[in-house]
């Protein structure tokens, strides 16, 4: 079976991913799609942040374009015929990923991102997504324990 094409998107930012670490030598893409840009008035800022977070994934091939048409023009170029990505709660991921299956000859294989941090059987119990400092109050000793590298955190 041949190597999926790998579409990098922005709730998707770690260069260690699943689907990176998975298939290591395979294409990757991120497309900066104006329309979404526009559509959710991502600042400069975000859009500094996205592209600096991109350079620390090696190999990144970063477009600029309509997202669909230029994912579907990468998979014909390299003759992919799966398209693997890190789930999204962004309003919009679900629709882009039919469009791919629906417009190209691509499978979709969406993967879960890996968990910020573990949590013991009763933790995610106490977790309030509704507010960071909430969340964070619940989840920081893990993420900044003195026991992992600083390779985990970075």
């Amino acid at each position: 079976m041949s190597e999926p094409l790998i579409w990098i998107h922005g709730d998707c930012l770690d260069p260690r991913s699943p689907a990176l670490r998975r298939w290591p030598t395979a294409r990757r893409l991120f497309v900066f799609d104006d329309a979404i840009l526009d559509r959710y008035r991502v600042s400069f800022k975000r859009i500094v942040f996205l592209y600096e977070s991109l350079l620390e994934i090696e190999g990144i091939e970063i477009h600029r374009g309509s997202t669909v048409p230029v994912l579907l023009a990468a998979a014909a170029e390299t003759g992919a015929t799966r398209l693997v990505t890190i789930e999204s709660v962004a309003p919009g991921f679900r629709r882009t990923v039919r469009r791919l299956e629906i417009e190209g000859p691509l499978t979709v294989e969406v993967v879960p991102p890996d968990p910020f941090v573990a949590l013991s059987r009763g933790e995610d119990d106490r977790l309030d997504l509704k507010r960071f400092s909430r969340y964070w109050q619940v989840v920081k000793g893990r993420a900044l324990s003195l026991n992992r590298s600083l390779d985990e955190l970075i």
